[in-house]
């Protein structure tokens, strides 16, 4: 049996998808039933509950022989660093309870680095050091995951880029980085979470097909959404924030936002290893977005 955590969202469907079409069993763990129809409709058994508590977590691992585990981000909700961490300790604390023997953990390139005093280092980033820190303590085969930014957060911005015409983020148009669809995160989790192996820690960076720009990614999606004028905007750091928070996002969130990309702008969230066969995943940007009919209606 192997229990998926966030089985309903992209990288953990695809991980029940895949793990199912092998003839797995899966025990597929969300919050709502409604969207775990897809995964019961593959095979896998649903289990409702809230990733926050401890004990729903152990009932959810109990008797598992691996898990998929990552750390739902509402970057809605206030108090985000409180959030992960209350989350991420229930995570690895239900997980040590239960002696699950192999653990895959969707990470992050530069949760290498950590976030620091309010996590000014890497925003959003540093929460997942900690969580790295949390899952190395495991009696374990633990496979941190560290994948590129994913290509599907540029679908947040949808709306707005329909309203404006541009797409505005505070990433330098110039930089280039890992970005990966989530389907190929998702295939990489499948492949550890079936391999055997001794205990002890390994990290595995997903970095998709190729480095790419911001502005690159944008010059391809526009067509797709109808807006074949589409360009990138590189809006100032405080600007930026203001933008977010007009949009809706809690202060600390934004805050958080303009961190994560000042530190892709600073070279603070790379790959550790290079590039190369073992870590570059097949979606190019190009067939990410030939997946993406159904937005552009």
């Amino acid at each position: 049996m192997i229990t998926v955590l966030g089985a309903s969202g992209n990288t953990g469907g695809r991980v029940v998808e895949r793990l199912c079409a092998e003839g797995e069993r899966v025990r597929a763990v969300g919050r709502d039933a409604d969207r775990l129809a897809a995964a019961v409709a593959q095979g896998a058994e649903p289990v409702v509950g809230d990733a926050r508590d401890p004990e729903f977590l152990r009932v959810a691992f109990d008797g598992a022989d691996a898990a998929y585990v990552l750390m739902p981000m509402d970057v809605a909700a206030a108090g985000y660093a409180g959030q992960q961490a209350a989350v991420g300790t229930a995570i690895a604390g239900a997980l040590a309870a239960t002696a699950v023997p192999r653990v895959v953990a969707l990470s992050s390139l530069g949760a290498d680095v950590p976030g620091g005093p309010d996590l000014e280092a890497t925003g959003y980033l540093g929460t997942l050091h900690d969580q790295e820190g949390r899952l190395r303590t495991l009696d374990a085969a633990v496979t941190l995951l560290r994948p590129g930014m994913f290509l599907e957060s540029f679908l947040f911005a949808v709306d707005a880029m329909r309203g404006h015409g541009v797409h505005a983020d505070s990433i330098d148009p110039q930089v280039s980085l890992p970005m990966v669809a989530t389907r190929d995160v998702g295939d990489v989790a499948a492949e550890e979470l079936r391999r055997t192996g001794p205990q002890g820690v390994v990290v595995r960076e997903v970095l998709g097909a190729a480095d790419v720009t911001v502005p690159d990614v944008v010059a391809a999606l526009g067509p797709a959404l109808g807006l074949p004028d589409l360009t990138y905007v590189r809006v100032p750091d405080e600007e930026m924030v203001g933008v977010l928070r007009e949009a809706g996002m809690p202060a600390d969130g934004a805050r958080l936002h303009v961190a994560m990309n000042r530190a892709f702008n600073e070279g603070r969230v790379a790959s550790l290893a290079g590039r190369g066969a073992e870590n570059s995943t097949p979606t190019t940007v190009g067939d990410w977005v030939a997946t993406l009919t159904a937005v552009a209606r």
